[in-house]
């Protein structure tokens, strides 16, 4: 298909119109939140957290304050300087870090334990957690996840007891 010069800008226009960018010689990953690295920048800056979320989005727990399903939490790293050898989740004010698993190629996983939730829940509310997850390569160095994940815990009232 032959693209006339005339034509060449408005197409650009349209793509960028509709959130498609013309093909550009630098290779970039864009979040659906809108940031951006390029290849180079991820390369240069050791272990790269990438897309990180838990499953699911808020965490409901039973009358015995156990999780309704099991709780994991995942991401993409990635790392064109060195190995990954350590991805950990760990709680902005909260003493706990969750140790996490490579699964399969970049992404890694954690499944947080029904104790640990457990000591998050406070009754009859949904309290709301930050978490960071940082990525440690073979060469020492470490990446930080960009934006802090959001761990909300939805406890029942357990003033109401059934007789």
């Amino acid at each position: 298909m032959r693209i006339h010069r005339n034509h060449a800008g408005a197409i650009a226009a349209l793509l960028v119109a509709f959130g498609a960018a013309p093909l550009s010689s630098c290779s970039t990953v864009k979040k659906i939140t809108g940031q951006e690295k390029s290849a180079e920048e991820m390369k240069a800056a050791g272990p790269t957290v990438l897309n990180s979320r838990v499953e699911p989005g808020t965490i409901e727990l039973t009358r015995d304050l156990k999780p309704r399903q099991p709780v994991e939490v995942l991401a993409e790293v990635k790392d064109f300087s060195g190995q990954v050898k350590d991805v950990r989740l760990r709680f902005v004010d909260v003493p706990i870090e969750v140790p996490m698993k490579n699964v399969a190629g970049s992404t890694w996983s954690a499944a947080l334990p029904d104790n640990l939730v457990k000591k998050l829940a406070v009754g009859n509310q949904t309290t709301t957690y930050e978490a960071n997850i940082y990525a440690k390569n073979d060469k020492g160095k470490v990446g930080v996840s960009k934006d802090p994940l959001k761990v909300a815990v939805k406890a029942p009232d357990l003033s109401k007891r059934a007789g």
